[in-house]
């Protein structure tokens, strides 16, 4: 396969990823990545969290637990770079989303470094704003009426 056709079907295997994980369709999303695939986020989102997670049904055990209070995150592609190396691809996303029990929405930013296989995502790096987080979890004990 050359350089282009590789480009090419990374980029389709990321957007079905990321639009199958954004509706918490984890058997297709989780299905694109290999078995040891690593994730890693230099920012945190969540401070206890591990800052890198080694395997698709760590991955996805993590995801599943984590999103289970919120519609899916409905992810929007900003950007897709291409680079040099055809298995390695740069994109920036959003996500719209809402935290199921209060109500209140939850959007992000995520700059996302990919690194594919075989046509599967192997590594993962995502850059999210962690402050985003921190401010919907105060917003939503500041709105739950138990103390």
């Amino acid at each position: 396969m050359d350089q282009a056709a590789r480009r090419e079907r990374n980029k389709t295997v990321f957007l079905a990823m990321l639009e199958a994980l954004g509706r918490k369709d984890w058997d297709t999303g989780f299905g694109l990545m290999t078995a040891d695939v690593l994730c890693d986020w230099p920012y945190k989102p969540i401070p206890a969290m591990d800052a890198e997670m080694r395997g698709r049904e760590t991955i996805r055990a993590f995801f599943a637990t984590g999103q289970d209070a919120f519609e899916g995150l409905n992810y929007r592609i900003d950007a897709i770079h291409e680079l040099l190396d055809p298995d390695t691809l740069i994109a920036e996303y959003r996500s719209d989303s809402r935290h199921l029990a209060s109500g209140l929405p939850y959007r992000n930013a995520y700059l996302g470094i990919l690194r594919f296989r075989d046509g599967r995502v192997c590594y993962w790096r995502e850059y999210i704003n962690p402050q985003t987080i921190t401010e919907l979890f105060a917003a939503i004990a500041a709105a739950d009426p138990t103390p």
